[in-house]
């Protein structure tokens, strides 16, 4: 048993990730009261609020799947209880993920789930996922105006160049999740299951897209992102029968 997860997977942990998590869900637990209440101060009926609220509970579950199968592949490196904490309050799927192998490579590794993973590198990935995340919270609270401004007189007075900044900024951001999975197997041939879960994925995406397109329905668009994700790993599974 790794060394690491006796402190990962410790009381203490559990003790500590427990309080954030029950503060956050008391917080949110406080919000929807107050949204009730205020619904009903402004004349909402009971019956279309509680409607809202079961609609959204309901089509929370799909987009949720992704953060589910993040967390399952966190838990078996990091843990049954920083993943917990982590994907229940501020951090995202991607980013969570994308922080735990940044934090491997610091230290030589490919990827949080190589075998070479300890005690350091662990710390270091709380510590890598816990303080970047924070620039998310600060922009908004001191920078939101000053960059909602200048993007609103851009878009208005130059709107190619707008266009151009914000898929620019996204085609990059895909581009440097997906490269890594895409030249892993150069390095280490086993890897080339990522690079047949990112075609598969990939593929399930556009699929799912197009039949949106063709049949109208939005649940179908919905699904691209989690499905994409599970077919992606059924892909990597059977060409791991091959290899």
């Amino acid at each position: 048993m790794k060394d690491y997860l006796s402190i990962a997977n410790s009381p203490t942990m559990f003790l500590v990730c427990g309080i954030v998590i029950l503060y956050v869900l008391c917080q949110s637990i406080f919000f929807m009261y107050r949204a009730y209440k205020r619904g009903k101060e402004i004349g909402m009926s009971a019956k279309v609020m509680k409607s809202t609220i079961t609609g959204s509970a309901l089509f929370s579950i799909v987009p949720s799947i992704p953060i589910l199968i993040i967390l399952v592949m966190l838990m078996s490196v990091l843990g049954n209880y920083f993943p917990w904490l982590r994907l229940s309050v501020i951090g995202s799927s991607s980013y969570e993920n994308v922080a735990a192998n940044i934090a491997a490579r610091s230290f030589g590794l490919l990827s949080y789930t190589d075998s070479g993973y300890n005690s350091s590198i662990f710390i270091s990935t709380m510590w890598a996922m816990s303080i970047c995340i924070l620039y998310e919270p600060l922009l908004v609270i001191f920078g939101q105006k000053s960059l909602d401004k200048g993007m609103t007189k851009l878009r208005k007075n130059k709107p190619v160049i707008y266009n151009l900044l914000i898929d620019g900024v996204f085609i990059a951001m895909m581009g440097w999740f997906c490269a890594p999975y895409m030249t892993y197997w150069t390095e280490k041939p086993e890897q080339i299951l990522s690079l047949a879960a990112l075609i598969t994925a990939g593929i399930a995406a556009l699929l799912f897209n197009w039949l949106a397109k063709k049949t109208g329905k939005h649940f179908l668009m919905e699904m691209s992102f989690p499905g994409g994700m599970l077919i992606g790993m059924l892909g990597s599974y059977i060409v791991n029968l091959f290899l």
